[in-house]
Order: C-alpha cells, then sequence, then structure tokens
C-alpha cells in the first residue's frame, strides 16, 4: 500500500508560501497591465495574453490550476478520515464523506466555473447574491458536525469558511464589472488569495483532525519527528483505535477573456 507522509505544519507553511507567490506575481503583472503611470507596458512591449496565465482571474493560469488541486486535495483528505471513520464504525464518516464530495465539486467549478451559470440564468441575481445563501445553508446544515467536533476542529473549520466566504462573496461582491481596470484587478488578487488560504486552513484542519486516526490509512499524519513516525509504523500494526482531535489540544469571477 502507498503510504503519503504528511507533516500537517508543514504542509500548510508550504502551500501557504505557494498562494503568497502566486498572488504577488499576479499583483506585479497586473500593475505592469493596467497601471499606465509605472510605464511598463510600454517600455518591455508586452502584451496581456503574455501575462495571462499569473493572472489569478483567468481560468487557464497558474492560480486557477493550483486552487483546484488544493480543493482536491482536501476532497481526497476527507474521503480518507470518512473511510477511516466508517472503519471504526463511526457514524460521523458520513459527514465527512459529504464534505469530500463537497470539495472534490468545488474543484470542479473551478475549472468549469458553473457558479458563473447565475449571470446567464438571471442578469437580475448574481452569484454572490446565491452564495450567501449557500453558505448559510451549509452553516445550518453542518451545525450538528460542527456541534460534535468543538471546539478546536470545529472552530478552524468556521475560520477557513469565514475568510473563503469573504473572499468569494464579499470582495467578489465589490470589486466591479470593469475588467481591464487596475482596481479590479488588484481586488481579484484579495479575492482569490482569501480563497486560496481558507482551503489551505481546511487542509490543516484535516491534517490536524487525523492525527487522531491511528490506522493503517493511505495518507498517514506526523509531527515530523522520526521517532514518533516509528512508532506511528508500530501503530498501524495494532487494532484500529480512534481518539477525538480534542484529546490533543482541548483548550464572479473566472475567465476574464475580456482583458487587453
Amino acid at each position: 500500500m502507498l503510504t503519503i507522509d504528511l507533516d500537517a505544519k508543514r504542509t500548510t507553511i508550504f502551500l501557504t508560501l505557494v498562494m503568497l507567490v502566486l498572488v504577488v506575481v499576479h499583483v506585479i503583472a497586473m500593475q505592469a497591465n493596467f497601471n499606465d503611470s509605472l510605464g511598463w507596458k510600454d517600455a518591455s512591449g508586452i502584451e496581456y495574453w503574455q501575462i495571462a496565465v499569473f493572472d489569478l482571474d483567468e481560468e487557464e493560469s497558474f492560480g486557477t490550476w493550483f486552487s483546484a488541486t488544493i480543493l482536491l486535495f482536501t476532497s481526497v483528505l476527507m474521503i480518507a478520515v470518512a473511510s477511516c471513520l466508517r472503519t471504526a464504525a463511526d457514524s460521523m464518516y458520513r459527514w465527512w464523506m459529504i464534505l469530500g464530495i463537497g470539495f472534490g465539486l468545488m474543484s470542479i467549478d473551478e475549472v468549469v466555473g458553473l457558479h458563473e451559470l447565475m449571470a446567464t440564468i438571471s442578469e437580475s441575481t448574481t452569484w454572490t447574491t446565491v452564495g450567501v445563501f449557500v453558505f448559510l445553508l451549509a452553516g445550518l446544515g453542518f451545525a450538528p458536525f460542527l456541534w460534535h467536533y468543538r471546539w478546536r476542529t470545529s472552530g478552524l473549520f468556521l475560520l477557513a469558511g469565514t475568510i473563503y466566504a469573504t473572499g468569494a462573496i464579499v470582495v467578489e461582491r465589490y470589486s466591479g464589472t470593469d475588467l481591464n481596470s487596475l482596481g479590479y484587478n488588484m481586488l481579484t488578487g484579495l479575492e482569490e488569495g482569501l480563497e486560496m488560504f481558507g482551503v489551505i486552513l481546511a487542509i490543516y484542519t484535516v491534517l490536524d483532525f487525523k492525527r487522531g486516526i491511528d490506522t493503517g490509512a493511505a495518507i498517514s499524519v506526523t509531527s515530523g519527528d522520526p521517532e514518533t513516525k516509528g512508532a506511528e509504523a508500530k501503530t498501524e500494526k495494532q487494532t484500529l483505535k480512534f481518539h477525538s482531535p480534542e484529546s490533543y489540544n482541548n483548550p464572479q469571477s473566472g475567465g476574464s477573456s475580456f482583458k487587453q
């Protein structure tokens, strides 16, 4: 069996650094293309299509690929947790499975842009308006899940969701519709950055939670200590056990193909 050994903190730091690089490069590229006062575009002779792969607002860009990848990664992690809990006869596995499927659909939407169909279905209804109700319904629907895993795991999930929603709904709502304006493209960097960081925090939450599941799962989580890794390898040969993670620590826009 293929085992992927992940350290929760190092994985989170690595993904956050990649996210920051993507946001910074986006800002530089958009400043070069849309900020005429800098004169970078005329001096270098660059065209928008030459830097479009760095635009976080484009479907065919490094940013979109990264966002879709981390959403899919989150989905895989959650389904792995669901599998472990099901083996342990824990009924909460259903909630994790639903979450895993949901993040998988979000990964597809990141590339396909299904939520943008709202603009074509009804001109009077925007994605952000619908998004508010979607997030509220999701929060209410998962209230039993969040209460069951209070306080650490549920708190981290709520924080991750709040950060993601701030970017996906609040920032996008006020970013405007002028694709060729500097303000729109700067806000796009903030929007996508918040969305990516929200997903990264969700990944950390799942990895942090999974430390409490001692199984021979395909994805194992360690603290980075060699002795701990050795102890976990022995644990995998023992009877499956489940420990609550609280026992460890309890105290609309998509492809902007019309840019020039």
